[in-house]
């Protein structure tokens, strides 16, 4: 079964809703929505309820539950583009549908993937195929609307039995049944064509039989002659395409890069090495010039060389400090030597490995050229053999031109022969077929078997839900999906007949009896339902705690997303906001 996550939806200069985006979580619970009017403190209308239920069917369809003009969607105050968007999953996959107003467009995304198609209609089409609904489906099975939307049980019979028919998917019984006498009538045409242009053709080819004997023999031993020497051509031309290696422009410039992809590391290798061989050369002469320096501080004397000054045993210390400094700044760089040492050993080893990849690549780069070339050779010899065979080709042609001008005619009836038997067969088998299809979709078919093994589960169904809301009827559909209403004096009523409340118990009664066979069906399953004014009229406080009572089941059953729109303010404790 396919199960249908809605998340959320955002709307924005929809209807009520301005240039502030609304957005709308569907999150399992029973949510009760009222609405505040900031015009007027103490009115609940014109808030914007309806709004939601009307921005899901937009989404999805592309009109709106009360069929608004499209003039009259975008909200008329902000006059700005109108955007809803919303989200759901279906098993692992994340879905977005997002349609604008002025300008008119529709996107849909499976996964952050453009899957939008090259219209809308054909978009919303694809939309609908993938939720496996229609508007009515969805007006009578997920969104129940009182005030805008005609009931199920006030429609008239034919919308009802169409309805239901594509509640259960038995639509497709009406379509076929339709579709295979049509096609029916088509395939006898055909078949009845086919059989005089059989027995025409068997004619004709009886008449070129009898003129072909003479020649035959004749003309064999140069045909078998032409036919060995094509056979021997084929042979040599297998044998130069089994020892030809191939080497094609793609292998031969991807070669070619890899040769300079290689030389590009050897110079940046040759760089680096440069670079560093500077800097070498630059810490060494440091560290003769640290030992010069060291050669000529200090002196052994009493007296300093160059001042002539005494040299005291504070002089001495400083002068031993000092080449202390620059013994410790002599090793410093010795062991930056050192790592730059060892760092222009390794890039030597990676040049060197570069080079052999190098070596390596060259000869590959090479071997491709060269097997280019012999493919070369080795296409102009192919193409010799196939002139050959061409002339051999010409030379059976003209000889079948020549001394047999019965041939082609013969062979050309035969295949026409066998044609017409093969399609004959096939048009005999599916006449066969089709009358079989034609009895199991009509009405004393399958179709009402299936029929009233559904009704049978639909009825209890039905039935169990007018229990539960304790209604005081019982409602029961035959299999041609006639629906009688016997109220508690066991006597038969029309829907109209009833009261508000009673009306509304045996809608609900519907609603939730098409979602739990849709269910069972295992064709979809949506994860949230919108009540438009449920508890606004007809129901009393009993009806109303026994609606919810069933409701609040789904919830903890199913996992649903409730939605009950309401304008009483009571309403706001029944739900969770």
């Amino acid at each position: 079964m396919k199960i249908v996550n809605f998340d959320s939806i955002t709307l924005k200069n929809f209807l009520s809703v301005g240039e502030e985006p609304v957005s709308v979580d569907f999150k399992p619970g029973l949510h009760i929505i009222t609405g505040v009017n900031k015009d007027k403190q103490d009115r609940r209308n014109g808030v914007g309820k309806s709004t939601i239920a009307d921005s899901i069917h937009f989404a999805i369809f592309g009109t709106t539950i009360r069929e608004l003009k499209k003039e009259n969607i975008s909200n008329n105050l902000t006059s700005g583009t109108t955007h809803v968007e919303l989200k759901f999953t279906i098993d692992n996959d994340n879905y977005k549908i997002i349609r604008t107003l002025k300008p008119s467009k529709c996107f849909f995304y499976i996964n952050n993937e453009d899957y939008t198609r090259d219209s809308i209609a054909n978009t919303t089409e694809y939309i609908c195929k993938l939720l496996n609904t229609t508007q009515e489906i969805f007006q009578n099975c997920v969104i129940m609307t009182l005030n805008n939307t005609v009931p199920f049980m006030a429609k008239k019979k034919i919308e009802k039995r169409k309805f239901i028919e594509g509640i259960f998917g038995l639509e497709v019984f009406s379509q076929m049944l339709s579709e295979a006498r049509s096609n029916y009538n088509d395939v006898k045409k055909e078949y009845d064509s086919l059989t005089t242009r059989f027995e025409e053709v068997n004619r004709n080819l009886a008449s070129w039989e009898g003129q072909r004997e003479s020649y035959t023999a004749k003309v064999q031993g140069r045909i078998n002659k032409l036919n060995d020497r094509k056979k021997s051509n084929n042979d040599k031309i297998d044998k130069i395409k089994e020892s030809s290696i191939q080497c094609n422009d793609d292998q031969l410039a991807q070669l070619e890069s890899n040769v300079k992809d290689v030389e590009k590391s050897i110079d940046k290798c040759d760089s680096h090495l440069e670079t560093i061989g500077v800097d070498k050369i630059k810490h060494e002469q440091a560290v003769l010039v640290l030992k010069d320096k060291l050669k000529r501080l200090g002196t052994s004397k009493d007296k300093c060389p160059v001042c002539m000054k005494p040299v005291t045993e504070h002089d001495r210390n400083d002068i031993e400090h000092e080449k202390g400094k620059i013994n410790t700044k002599v090793e410093e760089i010795l062991s930056t030597i050192k790592a730059i040492t060892d760092d222009v050993n390794t890039f030597n080893g990676v040049k060197s490995s570069l080079k052999q990849k190098l070596d390596k690549a060259t000869k590959s780069y090479n071997d491709c050229i060269v097997n280019r070339k012999e493919a070369e050779k080795s296409q102009e010899q192919i193409d010799q053999f196939n002139i050959w065979n061409k002339e051999a080709d010409d030379e059976l042609e003209e000889i079948a031109n020549e001394k047999d001008p019965f041939t082609d005619n013969i062979n050309e009836n035969r295949d026409r022969l066998k044609t017409l038997q093969d399609e004959i067969d096939g048009y005999k088998h599916k006449l066969e077929i089709l009358d079989v299809i034609k009895f199991i979709v009509s009405e004393e078919g399958v179709k009402s078997y299936i029929v009233r093994k559904i009704l049978q589960l639909f009825n209890s169904k039905l039935q169990y839900y007018l229990r539960r809301m304790d209604s005081n009827c019982c409602c029961i559909f035959n299999e041609y999906f006639e629906d009688e209403i016997i109220n508690e004096k066991n006597k038969t009523c029309s829907y109209h007949n009833f009261s508000g409340a009673e009306k509304k118990n045996i809608d609900l009664a519907c609603l939730f009896a098409f979602m739990d066979i849709r269910r069972l069906q295992g064709s979809v399953a949506y994860n949230f339902s919108v009540y438009d004014e449920l508890l606004d009229s007809s129901l009393d406080e009993r009806g109303v705690d026994l609606v919810l009572s069933l409701l609040h089941e789904r919830v903890e059953k199913y996992n649903e997303c409730i939605i009950i729109i309401s304008q009483r303010k009571e309403s706001v404790k029944i739900g969770s906001h």
